[in-house]
């Protein structure tokens, strides 16, 4: 999905409406978003920022072949872990031993060299920007202390996700405690253009693979794209 100029006026700020329409589009050969990001990074030089994960479910991801940043080391030519929990970082390198990891909060502390020196393919940055209190400023300081990146990859739930509608139905809210907002591909867009980074591509996928018995979700999916999970957004500077 791209936008036209039109759209991006809106977007800028330039023009105003209270009842904009959007058409979305969705062209991508992948279904779920770690088939995607693993597509995008093979054999790059990536950061994942936020790699770590809650600390109780770790352990048992990684067994299951499930934890994203496991995944980036094995198909990445390197893969730097960023993050800001500290705890977290320390458990995994005591008990799993993996290398090139690093505590940090992106808006107060300076770029490791180690980082700093390399020609960065992908910034990765899957679903954080729903935890962050102000996503416009934590992106403004990506954009400030980087000047190594090539692309970043945002990944966020998707505010029309399916799930949502059906507990919608039972008036009913399910969410995950630390998240601050839900996104559309609109405000998505928007917090990014804020923050002065130009938007390659947008698009709609599942979170996870879908299981054998889920016919009726993948029928339902193929015919309405904008009911899967998550939102996956490529910017420039």
């Amino acid at each position: 999905m791209n936008y036209t100029n039109e759209e991006l006026a809106y977007l800028r700020g330039e023009k105003f409406s209270n009842g904009a329409k959007f058409e979305l589009i969705n062209k991508s050969d992948y279904v779920n978003r770690d088939d995607y990001l693993l597509h995008l990074s093979k054999n790059k030089t990536v950061i994942h920022l936020g790699f770590v994960d809650h600390i109780p479910l770790i352990d048992e991801k990684i067994k299951n072949k499930k934890w994203l940043h496991k995944k980036l080391i094995d198909n990445c030519k390197i893969c730097f872990g960023v993050d800001i929990n500290k705890e977290g970082i320390d458990y995994i390198k005591d008990k799993h031993k993996y290398s090139n990891l690093y505590a940090l909060d992106i808006i107060n502390d300076e770029i490791p060299q180690e980082i700093a020196k390399e020609k960065i393919d992908y910034l990765l940055i899957p679903d954080v920007i729903e935890h962050i209190g102000n996503p416009v400023e934590f992106l403004k300081s990506i954009r400030d202390k980087f000047d190594n990146i090539d692309k970043i990859v945002l990944t966020t739930p998707n505010a029309f996700r399916l799930n949502n509608f059906i507990f919608s139905l039972k008036n009913t809210e399910c969410i995950n405690t630390d998240h601050r907002f839900w996104f559309t591909p609109y405000t998505l867009s928007k917090i990014v253009t804020d923050a002065g980074f130009k938007i390659e591509n947008i698009g709609f996928y599942e979170h996870g693979v879908l299981g054998r018995r889920q016919i009726f979700r993948k029928w339902f999916l193929s015919k309405y794209f904008t009911f899967k999970d998550t939102l996956i957004i490529e910017i420039k500077f």
